[in-house]
């Protein structure tokens, strides 16, 4: 078996890498498109469901061939459930735990590095077969010398050059266009919450932080077995439970989907509200479920941190929103320098009224005690076509790095919600109490 990493490295190879998949897919819709005229209109239907599949195939081993930031790409565009059809999304999703991992001579070798000695040697018994893989690494069971459980993370081999590479690509073909400058910050701060995750020894530092402080009934988080961690290897405790995604496909009743998603939504409030810290990584894959509904919070390398004045800003917002107070919503945008400069009234009128149009469909979720996804079914739709319009006013705006992990955190989330079909209270004290 080999020992070699097989995954592409360098621009080229991976830009290679990106054009054969696509042109791969492009193949499949040309042959779709060329049976169209001469199918049944049952025919037509059965080759786009064909053509889907192949496609979604094609893609999921392409991406799971280049793993890293291709693969954090997949994770979050299969949230995006109004964008493509099942047979992609069902893909996409094996992205959070399904990953083909790499082969157990090279992770055996990967932990040699690290130890320094055979893994056999340091653990009482060590499985190399892995158990869940992912974007930057995959999981494998061990237990330490008294019998404990125990899961071993283990780095892919060059994951940090291949985020450095897809970064430089990301920027050579973005960089043609005319807001390529309003977007640096924000391909800067993706690209360094990303390298943070390959450092494990920062990861394990975050565990305990979470561990030490979120203390929320129901929700558990891994115990770090410190002196077995290294920059490529995290040691922590075994957490029983499934993977939200694989949880949800058992068909759970209506109680315990609102159960979990009330859970989900105090880890969010209370981690930004009381520790000015949140898990950023709102994967399905790293929330464990328990058969008493409780959860393993898994995954700490993407972490993002705010100083107290950004989230006491950010706390006002959502009402500021939805009471339309035109002066108070400029003043807080100033303040969370997300407007730097003066506006014209015209200017400030456009904005304004596609932020009160955003209002009125956030302060739904307010309206009543419950907010009920399962019968809400277009919500996030309706808000993605407001965002949409936000978007051309974009060039008014500066990109506040803060802004980017939380919103994807905020927004994953909803999208579990939706998936969750769930009947969920949102007010909450931190957010509730005027501004």
């Amino acid at each position: 078996m080999t020992q070699h990493d097989e995954t592409p490295k360098g621009r080229m190879a991976r830009g290679l890498a990106y054009s054969g998949m696509a042109a791969r897919m492009g193949g499949t819709y040309l042959k779709y498109a060329a049976s169209k005229p001469f199918a049944s209109e049952s025919g037509r239907t059965q080759n786009k469901k064909n053509m889907h599949e192949k496609n979604a195939e094609v893609l999921f081993t392409g991406l799971s061939r280049l793993k890293g930031t291709a693969l954090k790409i997949a994770q979050l565009l299969s949230l995006e459930l109004d964008i493509f059809p099942p047979e992609i999304c069902a893909q996409l999703e094996k992205s959070y735990t399904d990953v083909p991992p790499m082969n157990r001579a090279m992770a055996h070798k990967l932990l040699v590095n690290a130890y320094g000695t055979r893994p056999e040697e340091v653990f009482r018994s060590f499985d190399s077969a892995a158990f869940a893989a992912a974007s930057l690494g995959q999981v494998h069971r061990a237990e330490d010398l008294e019998g404990k459980a125990l899961a071993l993370k283990v780095q892919y081999p060059t994951i940090r050059q291949t985020i450095h590479d897809d970064i430089r690509l990301l920027r050579g073909v973005l960089r043609p266009f005319a807001d390529y400058k309003a977007m640096k910050p924000a391909i800067k701060e993706i690209e360094h919450r990303f390298m943070e995750e390959t450092d494990y020894l920062a990861e394990a530092s975050n565990m305990q932080f979470f561990s030490d402080n979120l203390e929320l009934e129901n929700v558990s988080i891994p115990q770090v077995y410190e002196g077995l961690c290294t920059d490529r290897v995290l040691c922590m405790s075994f957490m029983e439970g499934q993977p939200l995604n694989h949880w949800l496909a058992t068909s759970p009743p209506q109680e315990d989907r609102d159960t979990v998603a009330r859970r989900l939504n105090r880890i969010f409030l209370k981690s930004l509200y009381e520790l000015t810290c949140i898990h950023a990584d709102p994967n399905p894959g790293n929330y464990l479920i328990r058969d008493d509904l409780s959860i393993g919070l898994v995954d700490y390398g993407c972490v993002k941190r705010f100083t107290p004045e950004f989230v006491q800003l950010y706390r006002r917002l959502p009402q500021i929103i939805i009471s339309g107070d035109k002066a108070a919503y400029f003043a807080a945008l100033r303040d969370m320098h997300v407007v730097d400069k003066e506006l014209g009234p015209e200017v400030e009128e456009a904005i304004f009224e596609c932020a009160y149009a955003f209002g009125k469909w956030l302060g739904r979720l307010y309206e009543s005690e419950y907010f009920d996804f399962g019968v809400e079914t277009g919500f996030i739709s309706e808000g993605k076509e407001i965002m949409r319009a936000m978007l051309k006013q974009r060039s008014h705006f500066t990109m506040n790095p803060d802004m980017i992990f939380l919103d994807r955190t905020r927004y994953g989330l909803l999208r579990i919600y939706e998936q969750l079909k769930c009947r969920i209270s949102l007010c909450n004290h931190y957010e509730n109490s005027g501004y």
